[in-house]
């Protein structure tokens, strides 16, 4: 099971249906936006009405919490309508839905891993406060009072203090998810199959999936990472590349750097969301050669 193989399997399913998953992961992507708004705006209502802090962060902790299962459920339709195209069974749009029409047993797996990524988060958090305050030792972790500095006219006059703030919590957020990245990748790819594994074996406990797909991961997590970056391949070097250049383009409405822009935009899309679904195929097409596999093709 070279890579060269599967990429092979990948080009083909890719080529059949790389129109119709481009379609999904672009409808999924506004799904995921719209209801990710719709759960988290309660809190913000409730922060913007000077809402006790306590509850303020309880609330918004218990909402991630939730937007996360609505995410995961959404991934979890994406990737059994995945899975039918490499084998090429029919399939249609209406799959990206399937875990909300069978939420149960199919909520237990979409809230098994919501909780690990909660834990996840939490460990990044207290990781990455470890490291920025080696970093940044005077920084506090909360928040100045506003009203104090209005009140007594340290906004006007010093407006640094809102531009420091304001770059320590980007750093933050930066490194915080930097290290929540890793900690993803090293912990969550073991477990990349469990979607599959309950859509073939329905009844399986859920100890099992978990068991199961760690087994199939055994010495095929590098496996995995080589196969994805070479499915990404020029795609995915492009739209890099011009996600760093469009930076370095000068904002000028009333000039044809305008149109430059928006023609870089556009290309960047393009190229991005192909190496996305390849990306994404690697998992249901490397799935099925561990649980079939099949003579190689010779290099």
């Amino acid at each position: 099971m070279n890579l060269k193989y599967l990429m092979v399997k990948l080009n083909q399913v890719s080529s059949l249906y790389l129109g119709k998953i481009m379609y999904a992961l672009f409808l999924i992507s506004i799904l995921e936006t719209l209801a990710s708004f719709a759960v988290l705006s309660p809190a913000l209502r409730l922060a913007a009405n000077g809402a006790n802090p306590l509850l303020v962060r309880a609330e918004t902790i218990l909402l991630a919490f939730l937007a996360i299962c609505v995410w995961l459920t959404f991934q979890f339709g994406f990737a059994v309508m995945l899975l039918k195209m490499t084998r090429r069974e029919y399939t249609n749009l209406g799959f990206i839905f399937i875990g909300f029409r069978r939420f149960n047993p199919a909520g237990k797996i979409i809230g098994a891993f919501g909780g690990l990524i909660a834990i996840l988060a939490l460990l990044a958090r207290f990781a990455t406060k470890f490291i920025f305050q080696k970093i940044n030792p005077n920084f506090t972790f909360s928040m100045p009072d506003i009203t104090a500095l209005q009140d007594a006219g340290q906004i006007a006059d010093q407006p640094e203090v809102i531009s420091t703030m304001a770059i320590d919590m980007l750093l933050f957020v930066a490194i915080f998810l930097g290290v929540l990245f890793v900690l993803g990748l090293v912990v969550l790819i073991r477990f990349v199959f469990v979607f599959q594994l309950h859509f073939d074996n329905p009844s399986m406990p859920l100890p099992n999936l978990f068991k199961k797909s760690w087994q199939m991961m055994h010495k095929n997590v590098l496996r995995l990472i080589l196969f994805a970056l070479r499915a990404g391949g020029k795609q995915l070097f492009i739209a890099i590349f011009l996600a760093i250049l469009v930076n370095f383009i000068p904002e000028d409405k009333n000039s044809g750097l305008s149109i430059l822009t928006f023609i870089i935009d556009m290309i960047y899309f393009i190229n991005m969301y192909t190496a996305m679904i390849r990306i994404y195929l690697t998992v249901p097409v490397l799935y099925e050669e561990i649980l079939n596999p099949r003579l190689e093709i010779e290099a």
